[in-house]
């Protein structure tokens, strides 16, 4: 019984080389890779919206509530179509209404921190994460680009990381197998 759980180490081998292969393709190709997703979340968009208009109109088919359908298919697909027309601009556009937020957040918890009586546990870790926050949206409002592409390498590194801990972790599994039916055994008497 225990043992089953050790035969499918060759499951977390695939998936870390799929980590690996998903991070060298962030790394190494970190602009490409980032439109094609931004197009490919468009394409997902626009089926959804697609999918949301038959709803709608089956809906109204059966006289039942139709109109909140009806606007999700048209913002979805719009906004699907401007993904896949328009990758970049689009994708810019997302990531400054990202700098625009996190610079709020930022003053926001600034504004809490300064108006918090009494003791406030680790003041200085919510300060440092505040200043942290609003550096990172001023960062997005000035090369909001250049941070995606930086921010999709960086999560290519600690991807292949990943990928090659999870290969260890189902290789040192893998070793384990011819040893744990004894050891289950020695317990069991």
């Amino acid at each position: 019984m225990e043992t089953k759980r050790f035969k499918n180490w060759w499951f977390l081998a695939i998936n870390g080389f799929i980590f690996i292969l998903f991070g060298l393709l962030l790394m190494f190709f970190a602009p490409e890779t980032i439109l094609t997703l931004v197009k490919f979340f468009g394409f997902f968009l626009l089926a959804g919206g697609v999918i949301l208009l038959f709803v709608g109109i089956n809906n109204i088919r059966k006289d039942k509530a139709a109109a909140m359908s009806l606007v999700e298919a048209i913002a979805s697909g719009a906004i699907g179509l401007a993904l896949i027309i328009f990758p970049q601009a689009t994708l810019a556009l997302f990531l400054l209404l990202i700098g625009i937020w996190a610079i709020i957040i930022g003053v926001i918890q600034m504004v809490i921190i300064v108006n918090i009586k009494g003791a406030l546990a680790n003041k200085n870790m919510h300060l440092t994460n505040a200043l942290l926050t609003i550096g990172l949206g001023i960062l997005l409002l000035f090369n909001p680009f250049g941070w995606a592409v930086f921010m999709g390498i960086l999560i290519g590194i600690f991807a292949a990381l990943f990928g090659l801990l999870l290969l260890y972790f189902a290789f040192s599994i893998r070793k384990l197998t011819g040893e744990v039916p004894t050891a289950v055994n020695q317990r069991v008497k």
